[in-house]
């Protein structure tokens, strides 16, 4: 009967392991309903290790010999320290923990468990961890004694284990509800504690054997049949659950800006630093000067590639967290960003400098600073010579020049003439030629890129990659951008060379340039048509050339311009035009059209010399040489022929009373040509002082004091006269020489003035013009053909008249100040309109300079 329950208590023992083995492996397939992958990998870890045991158990239960229980007892005790680790595996990630993500952690955890397997499988040698002997009491099995370093280890394992529990529990305490069943579950898997510690002090039918697999199977039990739903509830905690749902490297934080959570790829990133549990000011400080919203972009060592990640750090509503920071990898983004960038720079330089030659040199220089990029090579298509070379070749470059059986991309495309873009991924693989080379200094791939410039000169741009993905598209892509833009940007340099110097050609030139759109607006003006103007380049650029006109040209001579232009011809005409100041001046204006490729305006271009003065030297000096001599010498002809009529009268035989008389007359007539010759030299000497004047100062004076002046040589006059003077015009001041060309007018009104009552009338008003018109009217007999064509013309061209020499100084006088003269004739007399600019006597302006000649102010 004994035998017999014996025998009953064996098979129980047997039966128990294994069926506690098969539940932890059947207890496998439903962990893959588990969707946290790190809770998932510590269940399952944790159920395979403790069903390998529980079999082993059972196994050394059945097993005769004393060598293979041995054996099989060293396996279940590695199989059973393993669990351990898988236990605080699961329970770190089961609470939302990452020490099991910890690099260290994981390093400690490897170091501790090969130090305890190496002294359980050496203990046949040394014999110091256990013995083992075969008893026959309650049943045949082996009995094992333990000495000290066992109780350290387990001593150990129940500590670490403890500390397991301590996490769930710390989870489960954070719920909204209390999980007993699942407080109930895990204080289960403790409870093969009881039978051990009873086999220890009493031997009998309890053995002394290691029941923790039975727990860990009754746990598998619970949560899977029982409580799944509140164990997956609960497991994943708000921050855990935010982490693993971002793809990219997230941490999450809480309300002190502590690491409570963060997920594989922020584990990586972070180069598996343990930093839950610190604050991000310790663990990352380049991430902690972030604000919420803020991103920036950090430098981090993979492997032995260096990548670039974008920090964003956000708010999150969580119970547990209250900030994320995601880590997104920005590496190929940033180095296209780098290389945009780069040429960016470049352009700048190019700008800047304005040597393409030396901006070439910078290109591979420039790009030698881009991480990935090696080696850098800019190769001169026609020369022999190696070329630009940046970075560290490490006598690649030199080698390909050299190596003509098997060239690398660069030097094949710029043998070909290659127009296009072409990247050659390097073979590892090669243990020659440039491939070879190539790869034995870390390169991955070539990229040729070749550069045509508008000058001829060509290049081959070879870029050497050291990324292990070699050249994306979009990089691809870019460099073929930057082969047309570079070409592009030369070229464009070049020809802003060519212009900036004609610009400086056109801002230096002494006479006015203009340029208008097709419409006829002007974008741009030289400084002399500022100057001669008066308008500012900001005045003028917007405005249209009727600014410039002074109403003296007739619709005939805009339709002559605009004809001529509009047909692609140049036109050339001389005009009178107004400054901003209101004075007229006279110039040669040529307008030129800008046209397309198809023959069609899309500019013009204007240039006025200013004639004014010349036009004043002109008359001045032609005007002075008729006086001085046409005039002088037909008086001298009619002196010659007196003197002739004198020598004959005194070789007559006339008497002396006769002789006298005679001599009388000759005397006379010689006198009366020698007042004339006077007359006509002070004229002249007046007109050279007028002018000199007018060089010198050309000042102004109040039109108060004018009009008074001008009163007063009406009342010395003898006719009748009398003097109107527009009150809107107090205050204002006109040329000081409007005093000498109204004493020229009304002494012309008076002298030929045939009317037995004379009478001469001025009025003085302000012209819609914004000018002083001065009118001089009188009732005599008009003018003459003549002296009406020195008004409308300026020359004074009768050889054999000098009457009209007042007019002539009037007209030129006037138009030296800026000013207009016109002449109405009609029965009633003679109307002469004299139209000068009128300035505020407040104005604050310069007033030498707008009455210097050179700025179109004559007055």
């Amino acid at each position: 009967m004994a035998q017999i329950i014996l025998g009953t208590l064996h098979g129980l023992y047997v039966a128990v392991f294994s069926l506690a083995g098969l539940i932890c492996l059947g207890a496998l397939l439903g962990v893959r309903t588990l969707s946290h992958p790190d809770i998932r990998r510590g269940v399952a870890g944790l159920f395979l290790l403790n069903g390998v045991w529980a079999l082993l158990m059972a196994a050394r239960l059945l097993l005769p010999a004393l060598s293979s229980k041995r054996i099989v007892y060293l396996i279940g005790l590695i199989a059973g320290i393993a669990t351990v680790f898988a236990w605080l595996y699961f329970a770190s990630a089961y609470s939302g923990r990452q020490y099991h993500r910890s690099r260290s952690l994981r390093l400690l955890a490897v170091s501790v468990f090969a130090a305890i397997v190496l002294m359980k499988v050496t203990n046949p040698i040394h014999g110091a961890y256990m013995q083992m002997r075969i008893v026959a009491d309650p049943f045949h099995h082996a009995r094992v004694t333990h000495f000290a370093p066992h109780w350290l280890v387990t001593g150990f394992s129940y500590t670490a284990s403890g500390m397991g529990f301590w996490f769930l529990f710390d989870s489960f305490a954070d719920a909204e509800t209390r999980p007993t069943a699942l407080y109930l579950l895990v204080s289960v898997t403790a409870l093969p504690l009881v039978p051990y510690i009873a086999a220890y002090y009493d031997q009998g039918p309890v053995l002394l054997l290691n029941y923790e697999p039975i727990g860990v199977a009754l746990f598998a039990l619970g949560v899977f049949w029982y409580a799944r739903g509140e164990f997956t509830r609960l497991s994943n905690p708000d921050q855990s659950s935010i982490a693993e749902s971002i793809s990219e490297g997230a941490l999450i934080l809480d309300d002190h800006g502590t690491v409570v959570n963060y997920n594989d790829s922020a584990a990586s990133i972070l180069e598996n630093e343990p930093i839950q549990g610190r604050p991000l000011t310790t663990a990352d400080p380049e991430l902690a000067n972030l604000g919420s919203g803020e991103k920036t972009v950090i430098s981090r060592s993979l492997g032995d590639q260096r990548a670039k990640f974008e920090g964003h750090r956000v708010d999150i509503k969580a119970e547990t967290a209250s900030e994320a920071i995601t880590l997104t990898d920005v590496t190929q983004i940033v180095h296209l960003e780098e290389v945009a960038r780069l040429f960016r720079e470049l352009n700048k330089v190019l700008v800047q400098n304005g040597d393409p030659d030396e901006f070439t040199t910078l290109v591979p220089e420039k790009l030698s600073t881009i991480d990935a990029y090696r080696v850098a090579w800019l190769y001169a298509v026609a020369d022999d010579e190696t070329g630009y070379v940046a970075g560290h070749p490490d006598g690649y470059v030199h080698r390909q020049r050299s190596d003509i059986d098997d060239p690398d991309p660069v030097c094949r495309a710029a043998d070909a003439g290659a127009d296009e873009v072409h990247v050659v991924d390097v073979d590892p693989d090669r243990d020659d030629g440039w491939e070879a080379a190539a790869a034995d200094r870390g390169i991955t791939a070539c990229l040729a890129v070749p550069l045509r410039f508008p000058t001829g000169r060509a290049y081959v741009l070879g870029v050497y990659t050291t990324a292990l993905d070699g050249f994306s598209e979009a990089e691809i892509e870019l460099f073929r951008d930057i082969s047309e833009a570079i070409p592009n940007t030369v070229a464009a340099i070049t020809a802003h060379r060519e212009a900036k110097e004609y610009q400086k050609a056109v801002e230096h030139a002494g006479y006015a340039i203009f340029i208008t759109d097709a419409d006829g607006v002007i974008r741009h003006v030289n400084p002399a048509f500022e100057e001669i103007t008066g308008y500012s380049a900001e005045e003028a650029i917007g405005q249209t050339p009727r600014i410039l006109k002074s109403g003296e040209m007739d619709e005939g001579y805009y339709e002559r311009l605009w004809n001529t232009v509009l047909a692609g011809e140049v036109f050339s005409e001389q005009i009178v035009n107004k400054t901003k100041s209101g004075d007229r001046y006279l110039a040669r204006q040529t307008a030129a059209p800008v046209t397309d490729e198809h023959g069609a305006p899309v500019a013009f271009v204007a240039i006025q010399v200013e004639l004014t003065e010349d036009l004043v030297r002109e008359q001045r000096l032609s005007v002075l040489n008729r006086l001085l001599r046409h005039n002088l010498r037909n008086k001298l002809n009619v002196i010659s022929l007196q003197m002739t009529r004198l020598e004959d009268l005194y070789q007559s035989s006339v008497d002396d009373d006769e002789r006298e008389a005679q001599t009388r007359q000759v005397a006379q007539a010689v006198q009366g040509v020698t007042e004339t010759i006077i007359a006509r030299s002070e004229k002249a000497h007046e007109i050279e002082q007028i002018f000199d004047r007018l060089d010198a100062t050309g000042g102004r004076l109040p039109l108060g004091s004018a009009t008074t002046s001008i009163r007063q040589a009406l009342a010395d006059i003898e006719a009748t006269t009398t003097l109107d003077v527009d009150e809107r015009l107090a205050g204002y001041e006109v040329t000081h020489e409007i005093l000498t060309i109204l004493d020229e007018l009304i002494a012309n009104a008076v002298k030929h003035n045939t009317n037995p009552d004379p009478a001469v009338h001025i009025d003085v008003t302000l012209s819609d013009e914004g000018e002083v018109q001065f009118s001089v009217r009188d009732n005599g007999p008009g003018l003459s053909a003549q002296e009406q064509h020195i008004l409308t013309t300026g020359e004074e061209t009768q050889l054999t008249h000098s009457s009209g020499l007042g007019l002539w100084k009037v007209t030129w006088i006037v138009t030296y100040c800026g000013g207009m003269v016109t002449a109405d004739v009609d029965d009633h007399g003679t109307t002469i309109d004299v139209f000068v600019p009128a300035w505020p006597a407040d104005s604050a302006q310069d007033r030498s300079k707008e009455s210097a000649p050179a700025n179109g102010g004559r007055g």
